[in-house]
């Protein structure tokens, strides 16, 4: 496949150890128990074996297996396993950035497993908590906060339960796809040539025909907004291989605009 741009960093740095997710790779049915000072926490993959599903979904368009579209669209894909979520047994304050906005270095490596880092009943620690400012996006508008030329890569998504507005559930979802499933989408719908699309773009409408969210799950990964009241999420992602949009979960009612940062 194409090479990744994702730089390895050491596994035992930071928040989590990440050494401990390590069964979620080979055995992704798993939920796994772990904590942090004071706190337990549960774990698991949001969508097994993705990989598998994508190549199942699109075998009409890539008859010769994920790896071949890989190459053939010039796109990078190691997340077969898609989707970390951990729930924190009562409600955490989590170290995700410092105050120069870098990112955590165990949450980064978690992000490059995973593609995507859900955390429920989590907040943000400290004085980090209110660097923040509010997005909401269009509808199954599918893109990328930062281009290649950014530092600040990462995207990082929070509900925060002491905020009157978020701290009910939203009625629109966050929905992360990897990137070569723009590719592979855009291709099956006839909106691009398989002969000579290449890479990813900043944005594309994807999903449109009403059929998101049987998908969920599957080829989509949602990050629903939707634990009880007053209950803090964040979710995290990296540009360079996963793209975003919000899914309105009811015709033409759009959710809150949900806390966005973005990080080193």
């Amino acid at each position: 496949m194409i090479q990744s741009n994702i730089v390895p960093l050491p596994t035992r740095s930071g928040v989590f150890d990440v050494d401990g997710f390590k069964p979620l790779i080979s055995q992704p049915a798993r939920t796994i128990h772990g904590g942090l000072p004071g706190v337990g926490y549960q774990a698991r993959v949001a969508i097994a074996n993705y990989d598998q599903c994508l190549t199942r979904h699109y075998r009409a368009i890539a008859p010769k297996g994920l790896a071949a579209a890989c190459n053939l669209a010039d796109i990078h894909f190691d997340t077969p396993q898609f989707g970390l979520i951990i729930t924190f047994d009562e409600p955490t304050e989590v170290a995700v950035h410092d105050g120069d906005m870098v990112l955590d270095q165990s949450i980064r490596a978690l992000i490059a497993q995973f593609g995507a880092v859900s955390m429920r009943n989590a907040t943000i620690a400290g004085a980090a908590r209110e660097k923040f400012h509010r997005n909401i996006f269009p509808h199954l508008k599918f893109h990328v906060d930062r281009g290649p030329t950014s530092v600040n890569q990462y995207s990082c998504f929070t509900r925060d339960p002491d905020d009157p507005v978020q701290s009910l559930p939203r009625l629109s979802s966050t929905v992360f796809i990897a990137n070569i499933v723009a590719w592979l989408e855009m291709v099956r719908t006839g909106r691009a040539d398989e002969n000579t699309e290449r890479g990813v773009r900043a944005s594309y409408e994807l999903f449109q025909e009403g059929k998101a969210a049987k998908l969920f799950g599957n080829i989509i990964l949602e990050q629903a907004w939707d634990a009880p009241k007053a209950t803090g999420e964040i979710a995290i992602i990296d540009n360079r291989t996963v793209l975003h949009a919000t899914y309105d979960k009811k015709k033409k009612l759009r959710g809150y605009p949900i806390g966005a940062r973005y990080l080193i």
